[in-house]
């Protein structure tokens, strides 16, 4: 584009403009376009009308994925907090029953060191 721009212009004729210049740098460049090629396109102004309907159908598409992507995400979200939610009560409930056993544990050997003491009582 640079050269075209700098290219001696021969004498009457006018210099072209900046937008000539981009336009047909454009039809030669868009004709070799392998970006076109890549993503499913022709780069043949005869096809852009089905081009750009293949392009809106695509991009359609994504969005479609995209917002199942979040729902999913969503509903993962959901069950996580519902597991976190179990896991809590769950330890709740597991320190209660510690706390239960415990106290067993300690009325059991107080029970214990009193028939002990009993018991050594009697012997003597």
């Amino acid at each position: 584009m640079e050269k075209m721009k700098d290219a001696p212009v021969p004498e009457g004729v006018e210099p072209k403009s900046d937008g000539e210049i981009v336009e047909e740098v454009l039809k030669t460049e868009v004709k070799q376009s392998t970006f076109l090629r890549n993503v499913g396109l022709k780069s043949s102004s005869n096809n852009s009308g089905k081009g750009t309907a293949l392009v809106s159908a695509h991009v359609r598409d994504l969005q479609q994925k995209l917002e199942r992507s979040e729902l999913q995400a969503e509903v993962m979200q959901e069950e996580m907090a519902a597991i976190k939610l179990k896991v809590e009560e769950y330890e709740a409930a597991r320190d209660k029953e510690l706390v239960l056993l415990r106290k067993k544990s300690q009325e059991q050997e107080e029970k214990l060191a009193h028939l002990m003491a009993l018991f050594d009582a009697k012997a003597l």
